[in-house]
């Protein structure tokens, strides 16, 4: 009869998991040198974390509810002055969304870090960031922030995060006419995938308009 093996000879649990740990740990390892070499240690979330572990998870930007347009023209909204250049009431000019972290996402995105550009029928432009109290186009500014939780307020740091909700208010320097396709791109930093926003001008120029 054959013997049994001995604890010696056999994995326990606890050497089990330590070896898919590890081979984990590996594989991340290796798809993080594949995607743009070793982490920004810079990059940080509150407590020290290192940000550009997260980043392999796969932490992404979405909007969330709708995108609205508002013509060409200087205006004021809430704390936000917004000055356009070569004004035109009867063009789309500025827009504005919100957007938040995919749910289930359990690391940040850091806003300074990402790189915008708009996108029309005659060609690209990079948007630049600046800041909330002030919008000279073209440009774009975090205009509000929010905390879905009750009872609770978004940080005030740049680094969006589980939970918040970051408002984007954006302007070109040129604006579209009615039927007019254009698309708002946001790359963050790290491997985290692109959010390409497509929409059309609306037939008509009114003060607010529902992009969808």
């Amino acid at each position: 009869m054959r013997a049994p093996p001995s604890p010696e000879d056999a994995f326990t649990g606890l050497e089990l998991i330590i070896l898919i740990v590890v081979l984990v740990a590996g594989a991340a390892l290796i798809l993080l040198f594949f995607n743009g070499g070793a982490p920004d240690l810079s990059r940080t979330f509150p407590g020290g974390i290192v940000a550009g572990s997260v980043y392999i998870t796969g932490d992404h930007v979405q909007t969330v509810g709708n995108v609205y347009g508002f013509p060409m023209t200087s205006r004021t909204a809430g704390p936000l002055h917004i000055v356009t250049v070569g004004q035109d009431p009867n063009q789309l000019g500025v827009v504005r969304f919100v957007v938040s972290l995919f749910i289930g996402d359990t690391g940040a995105i850091d806003m300074d870090r990402v790189q915008v550009s708009w996108t029309q029928s005659d060609g690209s432009q990079d948007i630049r960031k600046t800041s909330p109290q002030i919008l000279v186009c073209p440009n774009w500014t975090i205009s509000n922030k929010y905390n879905m939780l009750p009872g609770r307020t978004a940080d005030s740091d740049e680094l969006l995060e589980p939970n918040e909700q970051f408002e984007i208010t954006l302007c070109p320097s040129t604006g579209t006419r009615p039927y007019e396709k254009f698309a708002i791109t946001l790359q963050p930093d790290g491997v985290a995938a692109p959010l390409t926003i497509p929409r059309m001008t609306p037939p008509r120029i009114q003060p607010v308009m529902n992009l969808g």
